[in-house]
């Protein structure tokens, strides 16, 4: 619900009571390590951070060392190391001194695996059995092609076969990079292990074995895919790999498309399909979208789409029906405006597959509808919109209809796509009627934010001396309110106490509620295990559609100079809150939980306050510039 009322966003803000960073006074040393937790299993294998506290200082100098290397301690009492790591069971030992001779010691234990391209402990006769790919059931077709893989020592014979067709598997590149540090590790990536003179096979790393194995029919219902391991010495072990069903390819399954059939709620209304099995997100299908079915691998099914293009959905979310193939006949496409949004209607018999792609300059968007055939006579036009410009169609391919839509000057607000019966309409939103309205200096004035304090009832990261991210972040988001409201915008907050709790689809549902024409999601930051603190961390802004690049950028400019932290950039990323699309979308990750120094300084009321400056300061150079494009 609306908080309008500044006192009352005051007296929450106070009633937060963030505890001070400063230990009380002790007689006994004490140091306790914050992260990683015990008998965790950390995902990093030659080097991680390990961070903590020291209680009980007394105002005397401490000296600690982590694993023998010294660690600074901050004045707050915070710590953070950056430490080898060994595989197997490894333990941190952690040693406190004060400068009046005390001393207090803490250790830890937890599970290091050993990296991919190590020999694992035991006989495993030269191969890694937890890398093989594919895993799970299999259901293709005949005269497909299946790459198959393994990580394995060098001199390995190893053979991919099903009945009696196989291929031999050939030595690849290494593959055993940390995914955390190709992603948030700024600074230079380690030298890789191969070079153009490797070394000898018996002496040189693990490598991925892999090739591709053409299916043929075997003539039996279904059959094994198998991986036989032959070492130098000659030994050989047979290793199932996964049972394959071989499709029938006269017989064209469907399906509906639905992530919510058990109505528990607390999802998006949609199903993702993917480029691949697991693989990076493709298209956004809302509930009820009907689909041609193909191949299965594990968990995922494929989506016919059209010749040769596929995606891939999650089996649980892919639901069988006995129906013919989804198509459509598509004769006409109509617009029409409604409550702030130009839509296009494209009448369609069946809920089809559909890829929406959006361009700012100019301001276009491209829709896909998969199994259509086109046979438009007739575009509809509504006198009286105010963004859509021109409609143009055709048929690149069997079975998909493009429709380009063009926007008059300025691009949409935000966009939608639903089912309505049968029917896909696609929906561009106007900007806030508050932008043209020229009596207000602010160009915050009536405009509706919904400010998002991340993470509760999960903690999200925690500082090294126990500082919960969800608490600096609702601190943040309070005064953040309370100076978008003193300037004339109409803020909704997703929660607004400590003891209120929100899963991640329902704050965009609360967004939509609320008529939300910005979405501020705020937030403090962390690495995965094995990425370098030291030289990675600061200040970032992310998005996720393309008209929310600009806000981010906006926000960006403007928390720099107030954080004083490395500019670590604005972030396309795949973030649950950012790929809601009904207006322009950012998450702000302000300051590093680990960081001693800026964990203290979120505990602060003046960085914080800060932070809310900044992020205010952004999203007004932000209005300020659409407002002068509509114009």
């Amino acid at each position: 619900m609306p908080h309008r009322n500044v006192f009352r966003i005051l007296a929450l803000a106070a009633s937060l009571g963030l505890a001070t960073a400063d230990a009380t006074a002790q007689d006994d040393l004490a140091v306790t390590i914050q992260y990683p937790p015990a008998g965790a299993a950390v995902t990093a294998t030659d080097s991680t951070f390990v961070f903590g506290r020291v209680d009980g200082a007394s105002g005397e100098t401490v000296e600690l060392s982590v694993g023998g290397s010294p660690a600074h301690v901050h004045a707050g009492g915070g710590w953070i190391a950056y430490v080898p790591l060994e595989p197997d069971s490894f333990t941190f030992d952690v040693v406190a001194t004060a400068s009046d001779g005390r001393r207090a010691e803490a250790r830890r234990t937890v599970w290091v695996p050993r990296s991919p391209l190590a020999a694992p402990t035991g006989d495993t006769l030269g191969y890694r059995p937890e890398t093989i790919d594919p895993r799970g059931a299999l259901e293709l077709y005949a005269g497909d092609t299946v790459q198959v893989s393994v990580v394995a020592a060098p001199g390995m014979e190893i053979r991919a076969r099903v009945g009696g067709s196989g291929v031999r598997l050939s030595p690849g590149f290494p593959d055993g990079a940390n995914p955390g540090r190709l992603v948030f590790d700024f600074a230079d990536p380690p030298e890789t292990q191969w070079t153009a003179d490797p070394p000898r096979p018996a002496d040189g790393p693990w490598k991925r074995y892999a090739g591709d194995l053409y299916l043929t029919l075997s003539g039996a219902a279904s059959d094994s895919l198998w991986l036989d391991v032959t070492d130098p010495a000659g030994r050989m072990r047979t290793v199932p790999v996964a049972e394959i069903s071989f499709l029938d390819p006269t017989v064209i399954p469907t399906a509906v498309l639905h992530d919510d059939t058990a109505g528990a709620g607390g999802t998006d209304h949609r199903v993702i399909a993917r480029h691949g099995a697991g693989a990076g997100y493709s298209l956004f299908l809302p509930n009820g979208t009907h689909a041609a079915l193909g191949r299965r691998v594990g968990d995922w099914r494929e989506i016919a789409l059209a010749p040769g293009t596929r995606a891939w959905t999650p089996l649980a979310e892919t639901h069988p029906v006995d129906a013919a193939r989804p198509t459509s006949r598509i004769r006409v496409i109509r617009t029409r405006t409604r409550d702030g949004w130009s839509e296009v209607v494209i009448p369609t018999t069946e809920r089809l597959p559909f890829r929406l792609r959006q361009d700012l300059e100019p301001a276009r968007y491209a829709i896909s509808v998969f199994g259509a055939l086109a046979d438009v006579d007739y575009v509809q036009y509504t006198f009286s919109d105010p963004l859509v410009e021109s409609i143009d169609w055709g048929q690149p391919e069997t079975g998909t209809l493009e429709v380009e839509v063009t926007l008059s000057g300025e691009r949409a607000w935000g966009h939608r796509a639903y089912w309505e019966g049968s029917h896909l309409v696609i929906g561009f939103r106007h900007p806030p009627p508050a932008l043209s309205d020229r009596r207000f200096r602010s160009p915050l004035h009536g405009v509706r934010i919904v400010v998002d304090p991340g993470h509760n009832p999960d903690t999200g990261a925690v500082g090294p001396t126990g500082l919960e991210e969800r608490e600096a972040n609702l601190a943040i988001s309070l005064e953040l309110a309370r100076i978008l409201e003193r300037r004339g915008a109409l803020v909704t907050l997703t929660r607004a106490t400590p003891d209120s709790a929100l899963g991640l689809y329902p704050r965009t549902d609360v967004a939509i509620a609320a008529g939300g024409e910005l979405f501020i999601s705020i937030h403090n930051n962390a690495l995965p295990d094995g990425v370098n603190p030291f030289l990675n961390n600061g200040t970032s802004v992310l998005y996720y559609h393309p008209q929310s690049r600009e806000l981010a950028e906006s926000i960006q400019a403007e928390l720099l100079p107030r954080t004083a932290l490395t500019d670590r950039g604005v972030w396309h990323q795949n973030v649950a809150v950012l790929r809601m699309n009904e207006m322009p979308a950012v998450l702000v990750e302000a300051a590093f939980m680990m960081i001693p120094e800026q964990e203290a300084a979120l505990r602060t009321p003046e960085f914080r306050r800060r932070i809310a400056e900044g992020v205010a300061a952004g999203i007004e150079r932000y209005l300020e510039a659409r407002e002068g494009a509509l114009r």
